[in-house]
């Protein structure tokens, strides 16, 4: 058996490491020089250097937002330090440190992008380009993991006028630094982490900055954020937003999230996306049509390398025999039953797991009869999610219990 892994950041890492673990055959395809995938940092916008399109989403001076206790992989802690909260190249260090601890670089295929993954006989035929020379090329195997992350492919929400608005847009994708924003009125829409971090950060260079977002409630940011409800519309250099006020804005930051993209994917490998929903997958990892593909990271509202661990793990549990996946029809059932629960909720939504990260983690081993995440990750989620302060330093004492330091 022999895997095709698509993408060299945390996700693909962890596939790589696990495939290594069960003995099987795999390569994972690259399309930049470098592993790590959106822990990378660069100036550029747009393309790179071999006209491939900028994947990540990283700006200068970003730290994380959750803890390093809820950012590691399995076995694998980060090195001791009085910080929890660590900023973008330490964990592109300890993404790299993992690599090359488990030997996993000697299987990525750098420079390589994939351009079409289809259904063939019963085995994948990966297509793909070498981004120097064009040169393209196809290979065989028997499965394949999709690790290309979502982070890459801006949602920009179509706000009327936008288009004759007279000052400069652009998505957090591109954002890098806050010195273009210097004496400037910028207009930050959206209030994830993102839309919070780059406020505060254009905040210390910007004439004015304005936070609009839908909470009800003001959020608990500095009072040198203008905190403003949801935009109507733009007319010419002023932005109308729904209480019926309006500010001159020179600048427009859309925080406003991404769109889960798989360009290479062809029809005939049985997943698509509807309003931002990708379906139907089993258990939000395996493909119900062809049950060789996988996805790891669709999930959001998460500990994203606890959640690759166990993913990956569930995947090979079905492909080495360790666990038998339902008939097709079952997995479809409990697919919309699932959805019935969501129905409430709008399909963007579907992937969100926040506060039933926990039970999620527990449905999977239990499903698969694998090795738990440790309780201790959800206890401390659920710590971080009530108060995030990113001075706090915790540690984890066992799987089941934490202290702040």
């Amino acid at each position: 058996m022999k895997i095709a892994i698509i993408g060299a950041g945390a996700a693909g890492l962890c596939a790589g490491r696990h495939c290594l673990r069960e003995n099987i055959a795999f390569d994972i395809f690259e399309q930049t020089g470098n592993l790590g995938g959106t822990w990378n940092y660069t100036d550029l916008v747009g393309c790179d250097e071999n006209g491939v399109p900028i994947h990540s989403s990283m700006y200068k001076g970003l730290r994380t937002n959750l803890p390093k206790e809820l950012m590691a992989f399995e076995d694998f802690p980060y090195p001791k330090q009085n910080r929890s909260y660590l900023l973008q190249d330490e964990v592109l260090d300890y993404v790299r440190s993992y690599s090359d601890k488990f030997h996993i670089n000697p299987h990525i295929k750098y420079f390589k992008r994939v351009i079409r993954i289809e259904r063939q006989n019963f085995l994948w035929s990966v297509h793909y380009e070498d981004v120097k020379n064009k040169q393209k090329d196809m290979e065989h195997y028997d499965a394949v993991i999709i690790c290309n992350g979502h982070y890459s492919d801006p949602f920009i929400p179509d706000v009327p006028g936008i288009e004759s608005f007279s000052g400069r847009v652009k998505h957090s994708h591109d954002y890098r630094t806050p010195e273009p924003y210097a004496n400037k009125k910028v207009l930050i829409l959206g209030s994830g982490p993102s839309g919070l971090d780059i406020s505060q950060q254009i905040s210390n260079v910007a004439t004015k900055v304005f936070l609009s977002h839908r909470s009800k409630d003001p959020l608990p940011v500095p009072d040198i954020l203008h905190q403003k409800c949801l935009i109507k519309e733009f007319v010419e250099n002023k932005a109308i937003f729904e209480d019926g006020t309006s500010e001159e804005i020179d600048d427009v930051v859309f925080c406003t999230g991404y769109n889960y993209n798989f360009p290479f994917l062809s029809t005939n490998c049985g997943v698509k996306i509807t309003d931002n929903y990708v379906h139907p997958l089993y258990k939000q990892i395996i493909s119900i049509e062809n049950p060789t593909l996988a996805f790891l990271g669709i999930p959001f509202k998460v500990c994203p390398f606890p959640l690759f661990d166990i993913q990956v793990r569930f995947f090979l549990a079905t492909l080495t025999g360790h666990f038998k996946l339902p008939k097709k029809e079952d997995m479809l059932q409990e697919l919309v039953e699932e959805e019935k629960r969501k129905s409430g909720l709008p399909r963007p939504k579907y992937h969100e797991l926040g506060k039933a990260q926990g039970s999620y983690f527990n449905d999977l081993s239990e499903t698969a009869k694998i090795k738990m995440v440790p309780q201790v990750v959800q206890k401390l989620y659920v710590r971080v999610m009530m108060n995030r302060n990113r001075n706090n330093c915790f540690e984890i004492i066992d799987d089941d219990n934490f202290v702040q330091i």
